[in-house]
């Protein structure tokens, strides 16, 4: 089913990177039965959120989907394209007064969020290595700092682009993957506080997103810094001794 050999990916990541969290897919559905045709996939009877739909994935290896009517609320349906965002979903009343001082302030944040088209029914998130998911819109890893600069700079060696990341304020899944499936590019975010709250994102933790072609490019990239000689962990140099030594010779050429 996979196109991609995630099983090697996935067991590169841990090689080279230690990832610590099960990389998992994503994958938007426009009908309620091609959604319940992904093998094993659990459909959930109580409220829940995209971002927790994630963190099942990530934790508990679970592949699950959040549908449309098990959402808690239609902000977060209206990200995710489960939702034609309305009048009163634009008038962003629901952060004024709790994020934001102004409503126009919560209404800006509300107009500059990365919202998907509104024409899906839900969403299946699932760890990659199980490969019921046979193209994911995006995939995504929990990683820690220095995790995320060596897979970023990993993506960067075979063709280097300036990447860009934003910062929306509450909805890490707008600044994340929903930004990837819209531009195609690989992105980072701070987890929110509905990430932490909702999620279980721990505080060492950013949430990485790029498409499939995006992740095998960046691992192949990091196995190429590793036999570079940039490798994770990377170990630290000390603060009180000359840098020159821990240099290669070929930098104190420029």
């Amino acid at each position: 089913m996979a196109t991609h050999d995630w099983k090697a990916i996935t067991d590169r990541l841990v090689k080279y990177l230690r990832i610590k969290q099960t990389p998992v897919g994503v994958k938007y559905f426009e009908s309620e039965e091609e959604l319940r045709a992904v093998p094993k996939v659990r459909i959930p009877t109580r409220h829940i959120s995209p971002c927790t739909t994630i963190s099942q994935a990530v934790q508990l290896n679970w592949t699950v989907a959040c549908l449309a009517q098990t959402v808690h609320i239609n902000y977060c349906r209206g990200i995710h394209g489960m939702f034609a965002r309305d009048e009163k979903w634009h008038s962003a009343k629901i952060f004024d007064k709790v994020y934001y001082d102004r409503l126009e302030d919560s209404q800006a944040h509300h107009e500059a969020l990365a919202c998907l088209p509104a024409k899906y029914v839900g969403l299946v998130a699932s760890p990659l290595v199980s490969g019921r998911l046979e193209e994911p819109d995006a995939c995504i890893i929990y990683a820690d700092s220095a995790q995320t600069f060596m897979l970023l700079a990993g993506w960067q060696y075979y063709g280097y682009e300036k990447l860009t990341f934003t910062f929306v304020g509450e909805s890490t899944c707008s600044d994340s993957w929903v930004s990837t499936i819209l531009t195609g590019k690989p992105k980072v975010s701070i987890p929110s506080f509905a990430d932490r709250k909702f999620g279980g994102l721990k505080d060492d933790e950013l949430v990485i997103s790029m498409k499939a072609e995006d992740l095998e490019r960046a691992v192949n990239g990091v196995e190429q810094l590793f036999k570079n000689g940039l490798r994770y962990p990377i170990a630290p140099y000390s603060l009180t001794t000359d840098m020159i030594d821990g240099l290669p010779k070929s930098y104190l050429e420029y």
